[in-house]
């Protein structure tokens, strides 16, 4: 199923009419769709992060908005430079700009030897975000953060006044930690302004995460219609299906 629910994202953005109706009804409608070249090869990408992070923030950036620019990230919590990392995706096949911290150096050599953006092994809690995002733009497409505890602390040490993330997925770890991070967490983004899109995502039946947006990243039609959505307590995995089926709509806003 993840290689064909890819490539129907893939072709559906390059308008080629293929005989994949029957499986995905949606396509029929969506075979015009005028997308960016630069998604001729898209159906032989893959995916690292552990619970389709990278794939919700690419559908929703390169497939609802058409993103075409430079991209910019921040990884707070990086863990390995390739497998179940929420950046590489990008890195590798968009050539983005960021820098990742962790707090473990058990990564650093092959960190260095792999991956082209920095990391910086140090205390997530501790960073100077404002120096180490001085060289970035005002809006910054993605920010992840999974440290594993002190979500808020991390959270309200980032310049926000300075910068506006258009996605952030963060951790909150509600299955094993209750409302101990998840309610700091949602007060601080609310109050900056950010939506909720995605509260309680679970992977593999475990809630763990939500998934943020910032409304000015979209038009106010748009906005209205994520708004609208019910993507409340739902596995990774069908968030990406239904997020998908539904661009075409959307794209019309």
């Amino acid at each position: 199923m993840f290689f064909l629910r890819w490539k129907c994202l893939g072709f559906l953005f390059l308008g080629f009419t293929l005989p994949l109706q029957a499986a995905f009804p949606f396509f029929e409608e969506c075979n015009s769709y005028d997308g960016f070249a630069s998604f001729q090869n898209s159906r032989q990408l893959g995916f690292y992060s552990q619970a389709s992070q990278d794939e919700f923030v690419y559908t929703i950036l390169y497939g609802l908005l058409d993103k075409q620019d430079t991209g910019y990230y921040l990884e707070i919590g990086a863990g390995d430079p390739i497998k179940t990392n929420n950046s590489y995706f990008f890195e590798k096949n968009f050539q983005w700009k960021g820098v990742s911290i962790d707090i473990s150096n058990n990564s650093q050599s092959r960190w260095l030897s792999i991956r082209k953006n920095p990391l910086l092994v140090e205390d997530a809690t501790q960073s100077d975000y404002a120096t180490i995002l001085q060289s970035f733009p005002r809006v910054i497409d993605y920010l992840s953060l999974d440290i594993d505890g002190s979500y808020d602390v991390a959270l309200q040490k980032i310049p926000f006044n300075d910068h506006v993330f258009k996605i952030i997925t963060i951790e909150h770890d509600f299955y094993r930690l209750g409302d101990i991070y998840r309610e700091k967490e949602r007060e601080i983004l609310t109050s900056l302004g950010y939506f909720l899109l995605c509260s309680n995502v679970s992977y593999t039946g475990l809630v763990f995460e939500d998934w943020w947006v910032h409304p000015t990243a979209f038009s106010p039609s748009l906005f209205s219609v994520l708004k609208s959505q019910d993507f409340e307590g739902k596995d990774d995995k069908q968030l990406i299906q239904m997020i998908q089926s539904k661009i075409c709509d959307w794209n019309s806003k």
